[in-house]
């Protein structure tokens, strides 16, 4: 339970600095929505999330709602599972480094989140016109090694 209410320290955090960036006002009801978000398995649907709110009253507006601030506020990241799949997923982003790096299989739709210190140092270094780069999101869609050995044995 530790680990939920430091990420949930964390996102709220980021929450709150930004509704004061953006003079906007502050909501009992997108507190309630980020707390359940922090209580799903990573990464989580818009249904989940919604189904997680039902037990607070919150309505589906106000969860999607809640969710569109947070992806606008980098609280979380958009997913698409890339497999043939039309459901988006999202993921909270409350680590210290906002940059995120995953492999995902086309086939059966596993996923592993990785870390590549030369890829960043790349991406980072790299000269952008008007533009300085501060975090990325890869994604590396492919073929898992179990998919790929049930491929073989149906040859």
């Amino acid at each position: 339970m530790k680990e939920e209410e430091a990420l949930y320290k964390a996102a709220l955090e980021r929450l709150n600095t930004y509704i004061r960036c953006h003079a906007m006002r502050a909501s009992v009801v997108r507190e309630m929505v980020l707390a359940q978000a922090c209580l799903l398995k990573q990464p989580f649907t818009a249904v989940q999330l919604e189904e997680a709110c039902r037990s607070e009253h919150i309505s589906v507006g106000s969860v999607y709602n809640a969710l569109d601030l947070f992806v606008t506020a980098e609280i979380v990241k958009v997913y698409d599972r890339g497999y043939g799949q039309t459901v988006t997923e999202y993921e909270l982003t409350t680590t210290a480094s906002r940059s995120h790096m995953q492999i995902i299989c086309r086939k059966c739709g596993r996923r592993a989140s990785f870390s590549d210190k030369a890829i960043m140092r790349l991406i980072m270094e790299r000269k952008y016109t008007n533009f300085k780069a501060q975090n990325c999101t890869l994604v590396v869609y492919g073929e898992c090694k179990i998919c790929r050995r049930l491929a073989v044995k149906k040859n």
